[in-house]
């Protein structure tokens, strides 16, 4: 473990970032650029485990290849004292097994999905496979004031190259994390399906607080797995929308034939199963739960409606009297006041017209001589 203040490959430790199975992460400054780096280093003592070191030095080809705003930058790479590194781009903030269950929105979760949904299905496109999603691998970065949330992808250390002749997990070992492993995954024969399984467990996980199969030993949950049935969201959650279960039950068929096409295919349409329980905006008196209809929208009403007089009497021929228009009184105006007479024009003067006068004004005196 390194101290605050050493320095490794150039690299000056800051603080420790995590801990995991092949090695840490620590926050170090880089040696000549001014900027911050997540520097990740394998175990000591795996160093000489061809297959780790292997995969460890794989995980910086494949992700140097994936330029995409939903996934960690890769910087560099290379030995030091017999330990592998890697240098990659700093994002602060937290990850998304740090959230708050009780208090994360379902449409925050499914934002998050759908964001990581994005960098899966660009990996896939270039040939790359994660085989480690869940959400401590996802990472939501701090946002600047007014700026929508960043997620990203990291952790790629377990990937593989669909295609190839021999996959990284062929050492007979479970690589993945077994919350959140596909049943394929579990048999030793994934493909690019079983990404979006472990993509829908991290989203049963941010909805409940819980993985979606649960034991006392590794054996109970690699057979919930491969043989249990998917257990309903509204057993923990009985708010959201009947469904997204349903939703999340395709994207966790045991077969992956039975998936959605994609893992955005899947994120869209849990955006829609919860969109489908926001109540829709109510017309008419308050109660009625319907939308106006074209007529109702269209329809012009009179300026002045006739009331209709139903209290005349039916007549002898036993049909009620057609109603008659309630009499409008005339308008009255009061007389205009008379304009005093128009003078005569003087000798030499030409004739204007007469120019209006509020009523009740003092007319002009007479025009003054003119002049000589």
């Amino acid at each position: 473990m390194l101290r605050t203040g050493e320095v490794f490959a150039g690299y000056t430790i800051k603080r420790v970032l995590g801990q995991g199975g092949m090695g840490t992460v620590y926050l170090a400054q880089h040696p000549r650029l001014p900027r911050l780096t997540a520097l990740k280093l394998l175990k000591r003592e795996l160093y000489t485990d061809a297959e780790i070191r292997r995969r460890f030095e794989r995980e910086a080809d494949l992700v140097a290849q994936l330029d995409h705003p939903n996934i960690v930058t890769v910087y560099d790479r290379g030995a030091e004292d017999q330990q592998l590194w890697i240098s990659m781009q700093f994002v602060p903030g937290a990850d998304a097994s740090c959230a708050d269950v009780n208090v994360l929105a379902p449409g925050r979760a499914v934002q998050i999905i759908a964001d990581t949904a994005a960098a899966l299905d660009f990996a896939h496109g270039n040939g790359v496979l994660h085989r480690d999603v869940k959400p401590a691998n996802i990472l939501l970065a701090k946002a600047p004031i007014g700026q929508p949330e960043r997620v990203l992808l990291t952790d790629f250390g377990i990937a593989g190259m669909r295609d190839a002749e021999s996959t990284l997990s062929s050492a007979g070992t479970i690589t993945a994390t077994l919350a959140y492993a596909a049943p394929e995954q579990l048999t030793g024969t994934p493909d690019y399906l079983a990404d979006q399984y472990s993509l829908a467990c991290s989203l049963f996980w941010m909805l409940t607080g819980a993985a979606p199969f649960q034991g006392a030993n590794p054996m109970a949950i690699i057979n919930g797995h491969l043989h249990g049935a998917i257990p309903s969201l509204r057993r923990y959650r009985p708010d959201v929308p009947p469904g997204l279960d349903a939703v999340l039950a395709r994207a966790m068929a045991k077969r992956p034939a039975d998936r959605f096409g994609s893992c955005t295919e899947f994120a869209l349409a849990a955006r829609r199963a919860l969109m489908s329980a926001v109540p829709q905006p109510h017309y008419g008196r308050p109660g009625a739960n319907h939308l106006p209809t074209e007529a109702a929208r269209t329809a012009v009403l009179p300026r002045n409606p006739v009331p209709t007089n139903t209290s005349e009497p039916i007549g002898s021929g036993g049909t009620a009297r057609p109603p008659q228009p309630t009499p409008v009184p005339p308008r009255t105006s009061q007389p205009r006041r008379p304009l005093p007479p128009r003078r005569a024009p003087r000798p030499g003067t030409i004739a204007l017209p007469d120019i209006p006068r509020r009523p009740g004004g003092t007319p002009p005196g007479p025009a003054p001589p003119p002049p000589p």
